[in-house]
């Protein structure tokens, strides 16, 4: 029960420093789920974008020798490249699926852009092949098979996209993890501020112990339960701030379209949640335990 107040020969509830630390504690703590949530969501997003774009490649065959003639024509010979690198690609090994993009799909996706399908169809719009690979996939072999088919022929393995896509994330990665060090360290400050202040208080209480036998272990354990106790109700507290808004975040995510992980309905995840106030609270009584060995060793 060491959540509980015992009884204490320091009256370690009455100081200034039990107003503010349970307080600094609770806003450090919201901002560590924040930080926790936004580490998974980010980890979960990168890793479907990294699948979705690793499991397919695509081929692009762009107009260019036919950009002038009319649509019909322009049609009609792309049809006929298109057609010639379907059946290479059917018999090319590595290869599961090949599946060439309708007009009307590419219509759809640049409709945002470019306006209505009749606009569109007047532009010499490139054709697109997906290839979902398989085991014994080769890249460069595919490469050469299309320069000899079709030299006009683009082929996209999307290496740059994920390489740029694991450069933000190790970037944001790499915030978050600083920004949850930066809150601990913030943490561990409050709890040096908060017991030297009540060292400082309860100083001549301290020296009266000492007259009558109390060792130094025995304070700094007074002041360590103390320390522990206000930063797990601060944790607390923090928690019922950050949960309740991390709901309504990912509920209006939800309302606008986002995926949300699975991994943050997960066992493993709420239980590192719920660890955050018992975690903050042991760091608050080690951190308080040895600042006040180290004060007492130089004041009395």
């Amino acid at each position: 029960m060491a959540f509980r107040p015992r009884q204490s020969h320091l009256p370690l509830d009455s100081d200034s420093s039990s107003r503010f630390l349970p307080a600094i504690v609770a806003l450090m703590v919201a901002l560590l789920t924040f930080a926790l949530v936004g580490l998974t969501v980010l980890q979960d997003a990168v890793g479907r974008w990294s699948g979705q774009i690793e499991g397919s490649l695509t081929v692009q065959i762009p107009p260019n020798a036919s950009a002038d003639l009319s649509p019909e024509d322009r049609d009609h010979e792309l049809r006929v490249r298109v057609d010639e690198i379907l059946d290479v690609l059917a018999d090319a090994p590595g290869i599961s699926r090949v599946e060439e993009l309708s007009p009307e799909t590419m219509a759809a996706l640049l409709e945002p852009w470019l306006g209505p399908n009749e606009v569109i169809s007047e532009l010499p719009i490139p054709r697109i092949i997906e290839i979902t690979p398989t085991t014994g996939f080769n890249f460069d072999q595919l490469e050469t098979l299309l320069a000899e088919t079709a030299p006009e022929a683009i082929l996209d393995d999307h290496r740059i996209w994920i390489e740029r896509i694991s450069d933000v994330a190790f970037s944001v990665e790499l915030a978050l993890i600083t920004l949850i060090a930066v809150l601990f360290g913030a943490t561990i400050l409050s709890v040096v501020f908060a017991t030297r202040s009540g060292l400082s208080i309860h100083r001549n209480i301290i020296e009266l112990l000492h007259l009558m036998g109390a060792q130094d272990t025995y304070i700094a354990g007074q002041f360590a339960r103390h320390s522990m106790r206000m930063a797990f109700w601060g944790g607390i507290l923090g928690m019922g701030i950050a949960l309740p808004v991390s709901g309504l975040i990912g509920y209006l995510g939800i309302r606008a379209g986002w995926d949300i992980p699975g991994s943050i309905y997960s066992p493993w995840f709420a239980l590192l949640i719920m660890i955050v106030p018992v975690l903050v609270a042991l760091v608050a009584r080690i951190t308080a335990s040895r600042t006040v060995l180290k004060v007492l060793r130089r004041m009395l």
